[in-house]
Protein backbone atom coordinates (compact mmCIF):
# COMPACT_ATOMS: atom_id res chain seq x y z
CA UNK A 1 0.00 0.00 0.00
CA UNK A 2 1.02 3.76 -1.16
CA UNK A 3 1.78 6.01 1.07
CA UNK A 4 0.19 8.13 -1.00
CA UNK A 5 -3.19 9.48 -0.70
CA UNK A 6 -5.21 7.37 -3.61
CA UNK A 7 -7.74 9.09 -5.10
CA UNK A 8 -11.89 8.09 -5.54
CA UNK A 9 -13.03 6.50 -8.45
CA UNK A 10 -15.38 9.14 -10.26
CA UNK A 11 -17.97 6.12 -9.97
CA UNK A 12 -17.87 5.84 -6.60
CA UNK A 13 -17.25 9.51 -5.56
CA UNK A 14 -20.80 10.11 -7.67
CA UNK A 15 -22.40 8.20 -5.54
CA UNK A 16 -21.42 10.28 -2.39
CA UNK A 17 -22.73 12.86 -4.24
CA UNK A 18 -26.11 11.57 -5.09
CA UNK A 19 -26.62 10.62 -1.43
CA UNK A 20 -26.30 13.85 -0.24
CA UNK A 21 -27.98 15.33 -3.03
CA UNK A 22 -31.14 12.64 -2.21
CA UNK A 23 -30.61 13.46 1.27
CA UNK A 24 -31.16 16.75 1.16
CA UNK A 25 -34.56 16.17 -0.94
CA UNK A 26 -35.58 13.84 1.77
CA UNK A 27 -36.50 11.34 -1.07
CA UNK A 28 -35.56 7.80 0.96
CA UNK A 29 -35.93 5.67 -2.62
CA UNK A 30 -33.00 7.47 -3.81
CA UNK A 31 -31.26 7.70 -0.78
CA UNK A 32 -31.68 3.99 -1.13
CA UNK A 33 -30.40 3.56 -4.18
CA UNK A 34 -27.03 5.00 -3.43
CA UNK A 35 -26.57 2.50 -0.38
CA UNK A 36 -25.57 -1.35 -0.35
CA UNK A 37 -27.54 -3.65 2.07
CA UNK A 38 -27.08 -4.86 4.71
CA UNK A 39 -25.87 -0.99 5.51
CA UNK A 40 -25.09 -0.66 8.43
CA UNK A 41 -24.51 3.27 10.39
CA UNK A 42 -22.54 4.00 13.31
CA UNK A 43 -23.49 7.55 14.96
CA UNK A 44 -21.70 8.61 17.96
CA UNK A 45 -21.74 5.51 20.28
CA UNK A 46 -25.05 3.77 18.74
CA UNK A 47 -24.95 1.04 15.96
CA UNK A 48 -27.91 0.74 13.14
CA UNK A 49 -28.67 -2.39 11.10
CA UNK A 50 -30.48 -1.96 8.28
CA UNK A 51 -30.71 -5.68 6.51
CA UNK A 52 -32.83 -3.98 3.78
CA UNK A 53 -33.79 -1.54 2.06
CA UNK A 54 -37.10 -1.79 3.08
CA UNK A 55 -35.69 -1.78 6.70
CA UNK A 56 -33.92 1.96 5.94
CA UNK A 57 -36.03 5.19 6.90
CA UNK A 58 -35.20 8.42 7.83
CA UNK A 59 -36.13 7.88 12.15
CA UNK A 60 -32.46 7.72 12.86
CA UNK A 61 -31.41 11.18 11.20
CA UNK A 62 -34.06 12.31 12.33
CA UNK A 63 -33.84 11.52 15.69
CA UNK A 64 -29.96 12.86 15.44
CA UNK A 65 -31.03 16.55 14.24
CA UNK A 66 -34.24 16.64 16.15
CA UNK A 67 -34.74 19.90 17.68
CA UNK A 68 -31.95 21.49 15.51
CA UNK A 69 -33.67 23.15 12.34
CA UNK A 70 -31.81 20.58 10.08
CA UNK A 71 -32.47 21.97 6.08
CA UNK A 72 -29.85 20.30 4.49
CA UNK A 73 -26.01 19.35 4.06
CA UNK A 74 -23.24 20.12 2.56
CA UNK A 75 -20.36 17.98 1.10
CA UNK A 76 -17.32 20.10 2.26
CA UNK A 77 -14.28 17.49 1.52
CA UNK A 78 -12.87 14.57 1.52
CA UNK A 79 -9.84 12.02 1.20
CA UNK A 80 -9.53 8.11 0.69
CA UNK A 81 -8.26 6.32 3.55
CA UNK A 82 -8.13 3.02 2.02
CA UNK A 83 -8.46 1.94 -2.12
CA UNK A 84 -8.85 -0.99 -3.25
CA UNK A 85 -10.34 -2.28 -7.08
CA UNK A 86 -14.14 -3.40 -5.27
CA UNK A 87 -14.05 -1.30 -1.84
CA UNK A 88 -12.94 2.76 -1.05
CA UNK A 89 -12.52 3.79 2.66
CA UNK A 90 -13.57 7.82 2.03
CA UNK A 91 -13.09 10.17 5.20
CA UNK A 92 -15.70 13.09 4.14
CA UNK A 93 -16.32 16.77 5.58
CA UNK A 94 -19.46 17.68 5.86
CA UNK A 95 -21.66 20.84 7.64
CA UNK A 96 -25.27 20.29 8.52
CA UNK A 97 -27.25 23.74 7.83
CA UNK A 98 -30.60 25.58 8.43
CA UNK A 99 -32.67 26.74 6.41
CA UNK A 100 -31.84 30.49 7.32
CA UNK A 101 -28.21 29.58 6.54
CA UNK A 102 -26.88 28.95 10.20
CA UNK A 103 -24.21 25.80 10.28
CA UNK A 104 -25.60 23.40 13.02
CA UNK A 105 -22.56 20.97 13.01
CA UNK A 106 -19.24 20.34 10.78
CA UNK A 107 -18.58 16.91 10.77
CA UNK A 108 -16.08 13.88 10.00
CA UNK A 109 -17.19 10.83 8.54
CA UNK A 110 -16.05 7.34 6.99
CA UNK A 111 -17.92 5.84 4.53
CA UNK A 112 -16.89 2.64 2.95
CA UNK A 113 -18.22 2.18 -0.42
CA UNK A 114 -18.27 -1.39 -1.95
CA UNK A 115 -18.56 -2.29 -5.92
CA UNK A 116 -21.16 -5.33 -5.86
CA UNK A 117 -21.97 -6.52 -9.27
CA UNK A 118 -20.78 -3.29 -10.79
CA UNK A 119 -22.43 -0.59 -8.87
CA UNK A 120 -20.67 1.26 -6.30
CA UNK A 121 -22.81 1.75 -3.17
CA UNK A 122 -22.10 3.01 0.50
CA UNK A 123 -22.14 -0.16 2.83
CA UNK A 124 -21.63 1.91 5.70
CA UNK A 125 -21.19 5.02 7.11
CA UNK A 126 -19.76 6.16 10.51
CA UNK A 127 -20.05 9.36 11.97
CA UNK A 128 -19.51 11.33 14.89
CA UNK A 129 -23.15 11.77 15.80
Amino acid sequence: MSDENPAIGPAAFATVEAYFVALNARDIEAVGATLHFPHVLFAGSEVTHYPTAADFTFASFDARTAGQGWSHSTLDGHRVAMTGPDKQHVDIAFTRWRADGSAIAVLRALYILTRIDGRWGIQARSSER
